[in-house]
């Protein structure tokens, strides 16, 4: 601060700034305080939509992981049934893509493996 006046000390007024600057501060960090009670209510809902949320899809991964276990058993059925068929008919001279079902079987295999046993 610069004074051409008379020599006043200046250095109350300095502290009298400080103090000022501490006062707008602590009002600030009180201004946060009150922000609690409405974070914590919010951290409350999330939890509670997390409780509801966490144990459905558990079981989801849990259905999943059974229907992908029968999935795999049915496609590995197949899988034999095909090689079989395919056996038989060639022993008969038939075609195998020529039987009924035979080609679509085969594409379901491959569906299978590529879209749901990854």
């Amino acid at each position: 601060m610069s004074y051409t006046g008379k020599n006043i000390d200046l250095s109350k007024y300095e502290k009298y700034g400080k103090e000022k600057e501490a006062v707008e501060l602590a009002k600030v960090e009180l201004a946060n305080v009150k922000d609690i009670p409405k974070k914590l209510k919010s951290v409350f809902d999330w939890q509670k939509k997390l409780d509801k949320s966490v144990p459905a899809l558990e079981k989801l991964e849990k259905d999943v992981k059974e229907q992908k276990g029968m999935l795999e058993l049915m496609v590995k059925e197949a899988e034999d049934i095909l090689e079989e068929v395919g056996k038989k008919s060639k022993d008969l001279g038939i075609e195998p893509s020529s039987i009924d079902g035979f080609n679509q079987l085969k594409t379901e295999i491959s569906n299978s493996r590529s879209e749901y046993l990854k």
